[in-house]
Protein backbone atom coordinates (compact mmCIF):
# COMPACT_ATOMS: atom_id res chain seq x y z
CA UNK A 1 0.00 0.00 0.00
CA UNK A 2 1.92 3.43 -0.94
CA UNK A 3 0.37 6.94 -0.24
CA UNK A 4 -2.23 7.44 2.62
CA UNK A 5 -5.21 5.10 1.84
CA UNK A 6 -4.64 2.21 4.16
CA UNK A 7 -6.76 -0.47 4.61
CA UNK A 8 -7.98 -1.56 7.99
CA UNK A 9 -8.55 -5.13 8.86
CA UNK A 10 -10.81 -6.20 11.41
CA UNK A 11 -8.88 -8.34 13.62
CA UNK A 12 -10.87 -11.73 14.27
CA UNK A 13 -10.99 -12.91 18.08
CA UNK A 14 -11.38 -16.82 18.75
CA UNK A 15 -12.38 -16.89 21.78
CA UNK A 16 -14.18 -20.43 23.53
CA UNK A 17 -18.09 -20.17 24.53
CA UNK A 18 -18.67 -18.50 27.84
CA UNK A 19 -19.93 -20.44 30.14
CA UNK A 20 -23.58 -20.40 31.19
CA UNK A 21 -24.21 -19.31 34.64
CA UNK A 22 -20.48 -18.79 35.85
CA UNK A 23 -20.06 -16.24 38.60
CA UNK A 24 -16.20 -15.95 40.76
CA UNK A 25 -16.31 -18.10 43.83
CA UNK A 26 -13.43 -18.58 46.21
CA UNK A 27 -13.48 -22.47 46.50
CA UNK A 28 -13.94 -23.49 50.26
CA UNK A 29 -11.86 -27.51 49.16
CA UNK A 30 -9.26 -28.00 47.50
CA UNK A 31 -9.54 -30.15 44.50
CA UNK A 32 -7.33 -32.73 43.08
CA UNK A 33 -6.78 -33.63 39.59
CA UNK A 34 -8.24 -37.22 39.31
CA UNK A 35 -10.44 -38.95 37.14
CA UNK A 36 -13.51 -41.10 37.85
CA UNK A 37 -16.23 -42.64 36.10
CA UNK A 38 -19.49 -40.93 37.31
CA UNK A 39 -23.28 -41.83 36.91
CA UNK A 40 -26.32 -38.88 37.28
CA UNK A 41 -29.11 -38.61 36.85
CA UNK A 42 -32.32 -36.36 37.56
CA UNK A 43 -35.95 -36.75 37.02
CA UNK A 44 -35.77 -35.94 33.22
CA UNK A 45 -32.36 -37.84 32.09
CA UNK A 46 -29.62 -40.57 33.47
CA UNK A 47 -26.03 -39.61 31.91
CA UNK A 48 -22.47 -40.86 32.75
CA UNK A 49 -19.32 -39.61 32.52
CA UNK A 50 -15.82 -38.45 33.84
CA UNK A 51 -15.41 -36.36 36.90
CA UNK A 52 -12.64 -34.27 37.01
CA UNK A 53 -10.80 -32.33 39.93
CA UNK A 54 -12.65 -33.78 42.80
CA UNK A 55 -13.01 -31.84 46.05
CA UNK A 56 -15.11 -32.43 48.98
CA UNK A 57 -17.49 -30.11 47.76
CA UNK A 58 -17.46 -30.92 43.96
CA UNK A 59 -15.87 -31.38 41.08
CA UNK A 60 -16.13 -30.94 36.83
CA UNK A 61 -17.65 -33.54 35.15
CA UNK A 62 -17.15 -34.05 31.46
CA UNK A 63 -20.69 -35.92 30.80
CA UNK A 64 -23.03 -37.64 27.95
CA UNK A 65 -25.78 -35.38 28.64
CA UNK A 66 -25.90 -31.51 28.96
CA UNK A 67 -27.17 -30.24 31.81
CA UNK A 68 -27.97 -26.78 32.74
CA UNK A 69 -27.07 -24.57 35.64
CA UNK A 70 -29.60 -25.02 38.90
CA UNK A 71 -30.21 -28.86 37.63
CA UNK A 72 -30.56 -30.99 41.07
CA UNK A 73 -28.66 -34.40 40.24
CA UNK A 74 -27.81 -37.21 41.97
CA UNK A 75 -24.79 -38.87 41.63
CA UNK A 76 -22.99 -42.04 41.63
CA UNK A 77 -18.76 -41.72 41.74
CA UNK A 78 -16.90 -44.88 41.09
CA UNK A 79 -13.26 -43.58 42.84
CA UNK A 80 -10.30 -45.15 41.60
CA UNK A 81 -8.51 -47.78 43.45
CA UNK A 82 -9.99 -50.14 45.66
CA UNK A 83 -12.24 -47.47 47.50
CA UNK A 84 -15.85 -47.69 47.85
CA UNK A 85 -18.60 -46.44 45.38
CA UNK A 86 -19.67 -43.18 46.98
CA UNK A 87 -23.18 -41.69 46.26
CA UNK A 88 -24.22 -37.98 46.39
CA UNK A 89 -27.89 -37.52 47.07
CA UNK A 90 -27.88 -34.09 45.98
CA UNK A 91 -25.66 -31.52 43.85
CA UNK A 92 -26.12 -28.78 42.44
CA UNK A 93 -25.27 -27.95 38.52
CA UNK A 94 -23.48 -24.38 39.27
CA UNK A 95 -21.95 -23.73 35.46
CA UNK A 96 -22.37 -25.81 32.00
CA UNK A 97 -20.37 -25.78 28.91
CA UNK A 98 -21.97 -28.00 26.27
CA UNK A 99 -21.62 -31.41 28.32
CA UNK A 100 -19.26 -30.22 30.19
CA UNK A 101 -20.24 -28.78 33.99
CA UNK A 102 -19.11 -27.66 37.96
CA UNK A 103 -21.44 -29.56 40.50
CA UNK A 104 -21.83 -28.57 44.42
CA UNK A 105 -22.59 -31.45 46.41
CA UNK A 106 -25.64 -30.36 48.43
CA UNK A 107 -26.33 -33.40 50.17
CA UNK A 108 -24.64 -36.88 51.11
CA UNK A 109 -25.14 -39.34 53.52
CA UNK A 110 -22.17 -39.53 56.44
CA UNK A 111 -20.77 -42.99 56.19
CA UNK A 112 -20.92 -41.47 51.79
CA UNK A 113 -19.01 -37.93 53.26
CA UNK A 114 -16.44 -39.81 55.46
CA UNK A 115 -15.41 -42.21 52.49
CA UNK A 116 -14.98 -39.35 49.92
CA UNK A 117 -13.24 -37.75 53.00
CA UNK A 118 -11.20 -40.82 53.48
CA UNK A 119 -10.02 -40.75 49.78
CA UNK A 120 -9.36 -37.17 49.51
CA UNK A 121 -6.89 -37.33 52.61
CA UNK A 122 -5.01 -40.01 50.82
CA UNK A 123 -4.36 -37.93 47.93
CA UNK A 124 -2.87 -35.35 50.15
Amino acid sequence: MTGGNKQLVPSVQHRPPAAVGVRFQVRSFRRFPVQCSVYYSCDAFQGSGIAWNLSLNGWRVDGTHPVDPGTIVTLCVFLPGQHPTVFVDRAIVRWSRGQEFGIEVNAIKADEQARLEQFVTALV
